[in-house]
């Protein structure tokens, strides 16, 4: 056997271009504790909390770097805080929020924020400098007469982002670039100041004539605010354009009236440089699993993200999966409501998907999504095995089999002793029952799906055996009480990962031996030992 030290090169990998599974999921709660500080799920801290610093950074899309203080209390709790609750008002977030985090490693995140539809937010302004402080890069000022000054900062060749900013009106005002959403953000010291959620306002644009609209207050400790009932329709009847930067001016108090001036890209440049953006904005949406047998059939896409995106969706989706899989999906329409279905149920059972998990959606265009499964802990899942085929399909290249058939070959890439360690466990094909897994990060281990259906129970305690016939007490737990094919193992496992020495990209068979109880001897093939 190799020493340690090369097995900490091999498992660790940090030549590698992503690592598995660093993404958690945060629901923003009615509870006052959210406004001031969000705690950091207790499974990511057992996978990541050792690398974790005092202060870490989260980035946000709009380009803004955001230092956070993490406190630390007790054994395992950690906190973002100190400059959280700025944060959160900047960026209205409020009950009924989401919040998907990917960990970048050296105490850095990055953030994409949803909103109580379920879709990204549109964000402020964005500037093209990295800076730690907000109030810094992108700060809201009074001048004397209490106007709302707004620096945006931008390229030099930005004649239509100067022009914006160089336009002060002696009333009060604020500024703000149109997205692709149906709603105007609104800064939160002008939305405090003058406005109130759900009572109409008036935008008036140069010629006089006036669009009512309704602002949502995002709830009663934070001012900032969404234009969005009427909004859309002003939009349209201005010919506003993603990019485009309107001034609001205050011009009326009792009823609010707005006075609108636009700051519009030439129509040529429009069209040349917003598809080529690299990166297109508000493009994601969240799922929430919700206890209802109607998840376990078809997922329905939120109404917000169909507004924005439904017109340029087929009937058939694909959805691209971490684990290199791509599932072609049947969107069903009913009305204005949009559905992955046909083959959903398969989909959600063969990740273990059930009531409790979260996924988080982005929409590549033509019809093509990316996904991230979060499972009840609300961190990233651990996936099976990867494929590099395109439109996998499950049922014929990646099936479990049992005593009739054989067991299924992984395919799976990383480092060259890897993937001879995989070879060698696709190769080894016990009489009896079995399944394979790959060892991750995580505190548990994944069960297919058939083998947990045929053969396990949630809660019941189930024995691993290793060769030398030395046994540990575990259990499987199921994700979703209607169905015993989500499953994983999980109490007890740790022990016997550490007391095996198994890390993480080793292989383990796990082969039914004998019923009630159950016992699984596992053949255990390493990375280390194909290290050659």
């Amino acid at each position: 056997m190799q020493p340690p030290r090369r097995r900490r090169c091999v498992r660790v990998r940090p030549s590698a271009p992503e690592k598995e599974s660093k993404h958690f999921m945060k629901a923003i709660l009615p509870s006052p504790i959210h406004s001031k500080q969000v705690r950091i799920p207790d499974e990511f801290i057992t996978r990541f909390g050792n690398e974790l610093n005092n202060v870490a950074t989260i980035t946000v899309p709009d380009g803004l770097v955001w230092e956070m203080e993490l406190k630390k209390c007790g054994n395992n709790e950690v906190y973002f805080c100190n400059k959280w609750q700025e944060f959160a008002e900047y960026y209205g977030i409020r009950y009924g929020c989401y919040l998907c985090f990917k960990y970048e490693g050296n105490s850095k995140f990055s953030v994409i924020i949803f909103d109580t539809t379920s879709v990204e937010i549109s964000y402020p302004i964005k500037p093209d400098t990295k800076g730690s402080s907000p109030k810094k890069r992108f700060m809201v000022e009074k001048s004397e007469n209490d106007a709302k000054q707004v620096k945006i900062m931008s390229s030099s060749d930005s004649k239509r982002e100067n022009a914006a900013n160089e336009f002060n009106p002696d009333k009060p005002y604020f500024r703000t670039k149109i997205a692709k959403g149906q709603y105007a953000y609104v800064t939160p010291k002008f939305a405090r100041k003058y406005l109130k959620p759900n009572v109409p306002i008036k935008l008036q644009n140069s010629n006089g004539d006036q669009w009512e609209v309704s602002c949502v207050f995002y709830n009663a400790f934070e001012s900032a605010m969404r234009m969005v009932r009427g909004f859309i329709k002003f939009r349209r009847d201005n010919n506003l354009s993603e990019g485009d930067i309107c001034v609001f001016e205050l011009i009326n108090e009792k009823p609010v009236v707005l006075k609108v001036t636009m700051f519009r890209a030439p129509p040529r440049r429009r069209r040349c440089l917003l598809p080529s953006a690299p990166k297109k904005e508000s493009n994601h949406f969240i799922k929430a699993i919700l206890p209802s047998p109607i998840h376990s059939k078809q997922l329905r896409i939120p109404d917000e993200f169909i507004s924005r995106f439904g017109n340029e969706l087929k009937d058939v989706a694909t959805i691209n999966v971490p684990d290199g899989r791509v599932w072609e999906m049947e969107l069903k329409k009913c009305g204005n409501q949009v559905y992955f279905s046909n083959k959903w149920q398969e989909f959600a059972e063969y990740y273990c998907i059930g009531y409790g998990c979260y996924l988080c959606f982005k929409y590549e265009g033509n019809s093509k999504f990316s996904v991230i499964i979060f499972d009840i802990t609300s961190v990233e899942i651990p996936y099976p095995f990867k494929t590099n085929t395109k439109y996998f399909s499950p049922n014929k290249s990646f099936k479990v089999k049992t005593s009739e058939n054989h067991g299924e070959n992984v395919k799976s890439i990383s480092n060259p002793a890897s993937k001879r360690a995989q070879d060698a466990a696709n190769e080894f094909n016990p009489i009896n029952p079995y399944f394979r897994t790959k060892i991750n990060t995580g505190k548990n281990a994944y069960v297919s799906a058939d083998f947990a259906r045929k053969y396990l129970k949630s809660n019941v305690p189930i024995e691993l055996q290793n060769s030398l016939g030395e046994q540990w007490e575990v259990f499987a737990v199921t994700h979703d009480s209607r169905s015993l094919s989500t499953m994983q193992i999980t109490r007890g496992f740790p022990k016997f990962q550490r007391d095996n020495n198994l890390s993480e990209g080793d292989i383990c068979v796990f082969e039914l031996i004998k019923l009630k109880p159950n016992v699984l001897k596992v053949s255990m093939f390493r990375a280390i030992d194909y290290g050659y």
